[in-house]
């Protein structure tokens, strides 16, 4: 455990203060809400002093029910009763002398679930297991002062079990057994809140699944609800006064911290763990209230509880700590509302210890409130990301139909002898495509233009009356971009030594700006350099040249460096000659090999790009580049470089035991394919990468003995391994 503190601590550090930047926005958050705080208290206050009773006489007194003998004190609001030592303070005297009333009143006393006498001239009129108990569920205790000429003495004997707490009021009520107050009345509607909108979602959960996750923040809505009116209930009433109850209702409490950090652990952490830990905190705490049978227990249990709940807390925001380094989605503001739960559970657990039962309560009502908005943020960010997740699968299987299609356009595009075939073939070729990719793209217009020391010289026009070729140079030498999009047309602009000398321009598209659209058409670009550079350029017979420029493009689109490239086929070469491979099959596999991701051309760069975790649907789209590359290179099977390369661009994701891509297994993986895997993942583990550092040499051997039989062949393994080991100058002549 402590292993596992230390590295995410350096893990803090290395993120250069992100997540203690997290942690200062939870404090504003917690600064926020005792701001509201004090608001609230302030017009709580007015509204509660204005049938407030003060100046009684007290002193503390050693003997239960006996009248002190010393001399009484007179406490009001400015001043308090003097807290004496725990031995005097055990008992405590008041009495107040009432003037002559014309009409009957409620006289409303609330302590800290101390039992309590209260009499009358005298006479005993309510009795609260004073001489039973040595505390009482309640803090509510209410008389009735009758309508009388004569003044009318007040005595009140309370024991103190917990600490001094004394108020008192007079209530409009005639009813001496309740009285609402403001919090009760916020737990009640906390509690119709939550219970409405839990038959609402439960409803509308059985039409539509995805809704269940907000039937959760319904429950935890009501349960506040309860919880507060549990809390709250013992300042409107005496009914729920025996003793266990305090405990009943303190547990209650706290458990709303657990079920709020569950619920929002639940989201994203392993479920299973995530309930036996909530479980394991709620257990304790509810062992914790069952075992306080005495005052003196009663403390340390609620110490007991308040420790549990912020340790759970603080566990949670670890746990997303964690994931926010990863870059995990919505991990941000999950560690935000869990930080910030932890530090309002550390302030409850004060209150709770200091008796401060308004802010205890606030505290507790507020935080909820706040993690139950996170919950339907996250629930109504989940609604649209699914959403969006299904369209993006809908346009995955379009575009994986298109693909297929590009693939045949970059192989007619390369079969052109001369510029005017290239033209024809381009404008043909891309109106098929684009049609295939979506039928709205009929109407589509198109012109190519080849440049001269004249200008422009129109090869192609396709319903297309006056094209500003000039403005598309322009445009293009401004930005610095081969491909110009806009909503309605596209742009391919062809250089020769950083001078444009032609242009093809489409016009009446139908969303140009689509994620997948753009992509589609930066791949037949590709393609249409390729042809561009056989037929302008000379470049006839270097097809392999032209591949292995475009896989390094690629790569650096990607965000990686080529020399990756340069190590894999390195590795392969001298992988290859150690199973006895001939000179010119080793050098074909080699230079092979650089082509097994040229498939990623063909992925929305968003999404090769993407910073954090990929979705699931996202996830489909990258495993679609083997297939991708192996469409594109297949076309040419009377070139055994780009045949190997195919085989490799297909398999080179496979698992040793069956679980990859294809689900081909052992041996039924070719060879070739294998040993790309192999150099492959080595190479990647032992650079530095966007999304991490590299690996040590041991560390990424390590791992590939750990994989080996499961993703990796172990024959190829073992050889790859005592290779680099028993000659270090295979890995210097690769870096």
């Amino acid at each position: 455990m402590f292993k596992k503190l230390a590295l995410v601590y350096n893990r803090i550090k290395d993120n250069k203060g992100g997540i203690f930047s997290l942690l200062g926005v939870s404090l504003i958050i917690l600064a926020l809400s005792a701001a509201v705080y004090v608001v609230g208290d302030y017009f709580t206050s007015l509204y509660d002093g204005e049938g407030a009773v003060t100046s009684w006489a007290y002193n503390y007194t050693s003997n239960p029910g006996a009248v002190p003998d010393r001399e009484l004190r007179i406490v009001n609001t400015q001043n308090p009763i003097v807290t004496e030592s725990a031995v005097k303070k055990q008992n405590i005297y008041l009495t107040k002398t009432f003037e002559p009333m014309k009409k009957s009143k409620t006289l409303v006393v609330l302590t800290d679930h101390s039992p309590i006498i209260i009499t009358v001239n005298g006479k005993e009129i309510y009795n609260n297991q004073y001489d039973t108990a040595d505390y009482v569920g309640n803090c509510y205790n209410a008389v009735r002062l009758e309508a009388s000429e004569r003044e009318q003495e007040v005595e009140v004997f309370l024991k103190l079990p917990l600490s001094v707490r004394f108020e008192s009021y007079f209530s409009n009520s005639e009813n001496t057994a309740f009285s609402l107050t403001l919090n009760l009345i916020l737990g009640i509607i906390l509690l119709v809140l939550g219970i409405a909108a839990l038959i609402v979602f439960a409803v509308l959960s059985l039409k539509r699944r995805k809704i269940y996750r907000s039937v959760t923040t319904a429950f935890l809505f009501a349960y506040t609800g309860i919880a507060l009116m549990m809390l709250n209930i013992s300042d409107a009433t005496y009914i729920f006064n025996a003793p266990f109850w305090l405990s009943v209702k303190t547990a209650a409490v706290h458990l709303i911290f657990v079920l709020g950090v569950c619920c929002i652990s639940a989201r994203f952490l392993p479920r299973k763990k995530s309930l036996r830990t909530a479980g394991a905190a709620a257990g304790l705490i509810l062992l914790a209230s069952i075992a306080s049978f005495v005052p003196a227990l009663f403390v340390i249990a609620e110490a007991v509880i308040s420790v549990t709940a912020l340790t759970y807390a603080v566990y949670a925001a670890y746990c997303f700590a964690q994931l926010v380094i990863k870059r995990i989605m919505y991990a941000v503001p999950a560690f935000v509302v869990c930080s910030y739960y932890a530090m309002t559970a550390l302030l409850a657990g004060m209150f709770l210890m200091l008796r401060a039962n308004s802010m205890y309560a606030y505290a507790v009502s507020l935080t909820t409130l706040v993690v139950v908005g996170t919950l339907e943020y996250f629930n109504i960010a989940y609604f649209r990301y699914n959403r969006k997740n299904s369209d993006l699968q809908e346009q995955t299987l379009r575009y994986g139909d298109s693909v297929n299609d590009i693939s045949f356009f970059i192989r007619n595009m390369l079969m052109c002898e001369d510029k005017e075939t290239f033209f024809d073939t381009a404008v043909s070729e891309m109106r098929v495509l684009l049609e295939k990719y979506n039928s709205d793209n009929s109407g589509m217009c198109c012109s190519a233009a080849v440049k001269d020391e004249n200008g422009y010289k129109e090869i192609v026009n396709d319903g297309i009356s006056a094209c500003r070729y000039e403005i598309i140079e322009k445009n293009s030498l401004k930005n610095n971009r081969d491909c110009i999009f806009s909503e309605t047309y596209f742009d391919f602009v062809f250089k020769k030594e950083s001078e444009l000398i032609a242009v093809i321009h489409f016009e009446n598209v139908v969303n140009g700006l689509d994620l997948f659209f753009i992509n589609m058409i930066e791949t037949a670009y590709c393609g249409l350099e390729i042809a561009y550079q056989k037929v302008f350029n000379g470049q006839q017979g270097n097809l392999d040249v032209i591949f292995t420029e475009l896989a390094e493009n690629t790569e650096v689109d990607n965000g990686y460096s080529p020399e990756h490239l340069v190590h894999i086929a390195h590795y392969v070469y001298i992988l290859c000659k150690k199973l006895g491979f001939g000179e010119e099959e080793a050098k074909r596999a080699s230079l092979a090999s650089k082509l097994h991701d040229i498939g990623k051309m063909a992925i929305p760069k968003s999404i090769i790009n993407k910073a954090g975790r990929l979705t699931k649907e996202e996830q489909i789209v990258v495993s679609c580049h083997t297939k991708f590359g192996y469409l594109i290179l297949s076309a040419y099977r009377d070139d055994p470089l780009l045949c190997d390369a195919a085989v490799i661009a297909r398999y080179h994701h496979e698992r040793y035991d069956g679980t990859g891509t294809n689900e081909l297994k052992g041996e039924d993986i070719p060879l070739i394919a294998r040993i790309t895997t192999v150099c492959d993942v080595y190479d990647a583990l032992v650079s530095e990468r966007s999304y991490k550092k590299a690996w040590s040499t041991e560390k990424a051997q390590s791992f590939m003995k750990e994989n080996a039989g499961i993703i990796f062949d172990p024959k190829l393994v073992d050889i790859f391994l005592k290779t680099l080991n028993e000659d270090e100058s295979v890995s210097q002549e690769a870096e």
